[in-house]
């Protein structure tokens, strides 16, 4: 029973903080589906903390300008062979006013859980829609290809969001741990900072805390337990309450911010007249379906109203 009990103390402790390896690229979801995906609902536990806000929004600009750059590699190439590819730099010019969004977004905000769940289902549909026009071009030999060239590009935009990621992760963390500690009723600030600096692993950590529990009485093991249990517990409900927040009204957010976004396109600067046409007259397209799905009457014009 005490062996037992140290290995769910173990996946609590772990479940307790944020892993550090973290995907960069979360699958195809349909454009009109309210519905929030298990993995978008994984992530937004850790939303009800300030880091842990902080930490979603870094990973989804991370993923966004990772495709941006990937994207931009592939133009170049196609640019180079003579194909037509503004309907791809349409996307990746959208790409990019996304991408301003989810840096001007407030990880403080009561709405930063809505917020990040819009703009990541804008992430996956325009990055499904850039490999749709792809495959359309090329056929899958030649998209194979490309997608193999691309694959570990590196960049260091790419190389200071992810270092900006481990130190939030690692801030995230160390609350958590001074957390955990206040529940077991010990404090070892000493271990905790080596952790934020780096010196020792989230590992060593949960050992030397599975190692003290160990210690202590089966009373007392149980106690912790189940403070553990029921903070994990607290923290699974109010995310599912928030992401049943998200799922209403969702149509009509989307239709507020292609709204901006078409605006923001008319006006948008260092982009070619072609590819800046193209861009609102997708956007447009999407604002015109999105209001029909909501109930929304009337069909936008693209173009400089």
């Amino acid at each position: 029973m005490r062996k037992i009990l140290s290995i769910v103390m173990v996946l609590l402790l772990a479940a307790s903080v944020v892993p550090l390896a973290l995907a960069d690229e979360a699958g195809d979801i349909q454009q009109d589906e309210v519905e929030i995906d298990a993995e978008t609902q994984d992530e937004v536990e850790i939303m009800n903390y300030q880091f842990g806000a902080e930490v979603r929004l870094l990973q989804l600009e991370k993923s966004i300008t990772k495709n941006i750059l990937k994207g931009e590699e592939v133009v170049s190439v196609l640019k180079g062979a003579e194909y037509n590819t503004t309907e791809l730099e349409a996307i990746l010019s959208e790409l990019e006013l996304l991408k301003e969004e989810v840096q001007s977004a407030d990880p403080n905000s009561t709405d930063a859980v809505q917020i990040f769940v819009d703009l990541k289902s804008d992430a996956i549909e325009l990055t499904k829609d850039f490999r749709e026009t792809l495959k359309d071009l090329l056929d899958e030999g030649t998209v194979e290809e490309l997608r193999e060239r691309v694959r570990e590009m590196v960049c260091e935009q790419v190389q200071n969001l992810s270092q900006q990621i481990r130190n939030r992760i690692r801030q995230f963390n160390r609350n958590q741990l001074h957390r955990i500690y206040g529940i077991i009723g010990e404090t070892n600030s000493s271990l905790i900072n080596e952790y934020q600096n780096g010196n020792v692993t989230k590992e060593q950590v949960k050992q030397q805390i599975s190692k003290k529990v160990n210690e202590m009485t089966k009373e007392k093991r149980y106690q912790i337990f189940s403070e553990l249990k029921e903070g994990k517990i607290r923290e699974r409900i109010q995310a599912r309450v928030c992401v049943e927040n998200v799922t209403q009204n969702f149509q009509e957010r989307k239709g507020v911010r292609l709204t901006n976004r078409l605006h923001n396109a008319q006006n948008a600067q260092n982009i070619d007249n072609q590819v800046r046409a193209e861009m609102e007259n997708r956007i447009t397209q999407r604002l015109n379906k999105n209001n029909g799905a909501s109930g929304g009457h009337g069909d936008v014009q693209g173009g400089k109203q």
